[in-house]
């Protein structure tokens, strides 16, 4: 079995305050340094607060995903780059996973050293983890010491030229018949494996960089110590809003402090209302990333749809001290930074009804648009609740209300007597 992990890596940790700013990615598209860099610099131009730019897949070369090296071609100074961007008040992050491509130049070196997971024959299990998208990959067996050393010495190495954090992704696909240097087959793996994933990156990156943050996909018991979760590729439809809403709220209830989505859903492209609907949600979700399959560029979805989102996005960067003292003591606490309403109010069944809104800390009170039309039901909890713009007058609960929200006006209302900048 695997050995046990230190103390220090079992504590759960908070994420860094540059963390809770909003992230911005270039998206699942074909990306390069000119890209990147322009990216940047419309973002800078505009003044749309975003602290962390993500780079997905495509920084490595085609076909070879899990190298953790740049590909040269489309970024041929990577260095360069990472220090034009840190000039600029950026962190970067970058995409990663840990199935290695049957085309990689490591490949070889790997089977031969007996670092993938095997099958009962002692063969390496080689298979489709992409969809028929990309090569047949093998899975790198993180219980034995030498595959993870590998592996820990990759990630320091992209941490080390300057990268902040590690987008760790995928984790999952562990086969039933898949069999393990510690013994363990496929079926007792297959939940354990993101553990031992994350912990791993998130060991050297705290090494690395003094914080242990990784932004991951898959996990299980234990999971809420990596830092950071996102809840999967859902479509932009509204119906998968509400689903991404029960599910960063599931993680609440699971111990996950952290939690984000990718604004504006992952596949397909949302309408210009849907997106600033999901931008609203997203930028008061405890973690903030605009991510998907095509563009999620705030300006990209033209100018009335750009006004809110900036709105959003300025909203969130003046909660951000606060967003920081209650991260601190949803560590110090256990207590989620997005708290479902039925956490502060076990015994009500109106709270348990109310499962498509959430306080974000103690005082702030978030209801999500998951329809068209700019009109929803919230329950308002015990007290009085002051709205944040454009949402009626103060509203004295326990009561439901049906609420018009204006596409330019936060999903938000504030407890009355807390202190809000």
């Amino acid at each position: 079995m695997p050995a046990r992990l230190p103390r220090t890596d079992r504590a759960r940790p908070a994420a860094p305050e540059w963390a809770f700013g909003p992230w911005i990615s270039g998206g699942f598209d074909l990306d390069s340094a000119d890209k990147v860099r322009e990216r940047a610099r419309r973002i800078r131009e505009l003044g749309f607060p975003c602290d962390v730019l993500h780079i997905d897949t495509y920084w490595q070369r085609p076909g070879c995903w899990s190298d953790l090296e740049w590909d040269t071609e489309v970024f041929p100074d990577p260095g360069g780059l990472l220090a034009d961007l840190a000039g600029q008040g950026f962190r970067v992050s970058l995409w990663m996973n840990p199935y290695i491509s049957v085309d990689s130049p490591y490949f070889a070196e790997l089977d031969a050293n007996g670092w993938f997971l095997h099958v009962t024959s002692g063969e390496t299990w080689t298979g489709q983890v992409w969809g028929g998208a990309q090569p047949d990959s093998a899975v790198l067996d993180l219980t034995r010491p030498g595959a993870a050393d590998w592996l820990r010495g990759r990630v320091r190495q992209v941490l080390a030229a300057g990268v902040s954090v590690l987008k760790t992704d995928f984790g999952e696909a562990v086969p039933v018949e898949a069999v393990a240097y510690n013994g363990m087959t496929g079926d007792r793996l297959h939940n354990l494996y993101p553990l031992l994933y994350n912990d791993l990156v998130a060991e050297v990156t705290r090494q690395t960089t003094g914080h242990g943050l990784t932004w991951g996909r898959s996990s299980w018991t234990g999971g809420r110590r990596h830092g950071a979760k996102w809840t999967g590729d859902p479509d932009a439809s509204r119906q998968d809003l509400a689903s991404t809403l029960r599910a960063g709220l599931s993680l609440s209830f699971s111990g996950h402090p952290f939690w984000s989505h990718g604004i504006g859903g992952f596949h397909s492209t949302p309408d210009p209302e849907l997106f600033v609907r999901w931008a609203q949600f997203g930028l008061l979700s405890p973690l903030s990333r605009f991510h998907g399959m095509t563009s999620r560029l705030p300006w990209d979805f033209g100018g009335e749809a750009y006004r809110a989102v900036l709105h959003a996005a300025r909203l969130r960067a003046s909660l951000l001290p606060r967003l920081h003292r209650a991260a601190a003591d949803a560590v110090r606490t256990g207590r989620p930074l997005a708290r479902p309403m039925a956490l502060d109010h076990p015994g009500r069944p109106d709270a348990h009804a109310a499962d498509l809104q959430y306080l974000l800390g103690p005082d702030l009170l978030v209801a999500p648009l998951y329809a068209p039309g700019g009109h929803r039901q919230v329950w308002f909890p015990p007290g009085e609740w002051l709205p944040y713009a454009g949402s009626g007058g103060p509203v004295a609960g326990p009561v439901w209300r049906r609420v018009r929200i204006p596409l330019t006006a936060a999903p938000l209302w504030l407890r009355a007597g807390a202190h809000v900048p």
